[in-house]
């Protein structure tokens, strides 16, 4: 072989050499590089029984269910830790599921509980709460309105359906849709009995008739104000019966062709009733009033 082919030949192989050697270093430096992972993560409400599937829940005087209803069976969650699955049962009204002794029952945007024969969610409404530092904020499940209300008290609504109770002193029928409730121990060691905050509704004829109307005369203030930029029939009045004072404030207004009653309640018991030994003092009613008129300043119809 000439020489002149050698030196052709020791270069082909250089060439070759040096190929391996960066082909090696390319495949070393791909095989080292950090390997990054990303990843959206899922912030949804779930339960248990069905992952991903946000719920619906009802807030009640007992605590709150979480409710997720499939084609013939529903899935509920406690506030207290239980899990039921409860098949659909046949209902006259509403909707109905049942299991042995125990039965959800439910219609519009409430719901109740039973086991064994007896009540332990009672006075259930759908809708949903938001946490604002110390307060909730509650958007009921139609979106027709929102309240703001102090994070230690219990929210909840009215009975399945129609009935009286959704406007204080009420003959006509109507539907209770939200009740915010101020326990005896807000005020311990006092007269207090307890308090609530309602937000009611009727479609009723005479109840549309009579609305904004003051019905007890000269037993009661009446009087126009302006909340969210709403105006109300604001109407006070008190009972009494057997010891006990009852002072409810009642606001008025027609929206969307019904009559709303926006109310709170305050009960308290003759201070003269307890024995000096009780150590029982008077309430404090400008702090129950505060808290009560706080929830009603942010009281919102849902545009």
């Amino acid at each position: 072989m000439s020489k002149k082919n050698l030196i052709k030949i020791g270069a082909l192989l250089v060439v070759l050499v040096a190929a391996v050697i960066f082909g090696l270093w390319e495949n070393q430096k791909q095989t080292s590089a950090p390997v990054v992972v990303t990843s959206t993560p899922v912030t949804s409400t779930t339960t248990d029984f069905n992952p991903g599937v946000v719920p619906i829940v009802y807030y009640c005087e007992e605590g709150i269910m979480r409710a997720v209803f499939g084609k013939d069976s529903l899935d509920l969650s406690l506030s207290d830790g239980r899990h039921f699955n409860l098949p659909q049962a046949i209902s006259g009204s509403g909707i109905r599921y049942e299991l042995a002794s125990t039965t959800f029952i439910g219609e519009g945007a409430n719901a109740f509980l039973t086991e064994k024969n007896i009540t332990t969610y009672n006075n259930c409404v759908a809708g949903l709460v938001v946490a604002n530092r110390d307060l909730n904020i509650y958007n009921d499940s139609a979106k027709t309105f929102s309240i703001s209300y102090p994070k230690q008290f219990i929210l909840s609504g009215g009975e399945i359906g129609y009935s009286q109770d959704w406007q204080n002193e009420s003959s006509d029928l109507g539907l209770l849709l939200a009740v915010v409730r101020i326990p005896k121990d807000f005020l311990p060691q006092t007269n207090f009995g307890d308090a609530k905050f309602t937000v009611g509704t009727s479609v009723d004829p005479k109840a549309i008739k009579n609305c904004l109307i003051n019905e007890f005369g000269n037993q009661a203030t009446s009087s126009e104000v302006t909340i969210s930029h709403h105006k109300f029939t604001k109407i006070t009045f008190a009972d009494a019966g057997a010891g006990n004072y009852y002072e409810t404030t009642s606001y008025r207004t027609m929206e969307n062709n019904q009559c709303y009653a926006i109310e709170y309640t305050i009960h308290s018991s003759n201070i003269y009733n307890y024995s000096p030994d009780q150590g029982i003092k008077e309430f404090d009613k400008t702090k129950v009033e505060t808290v009560l008129d706080g929830i009603m300043q942010s009281f919102n119809f849902i545009e």
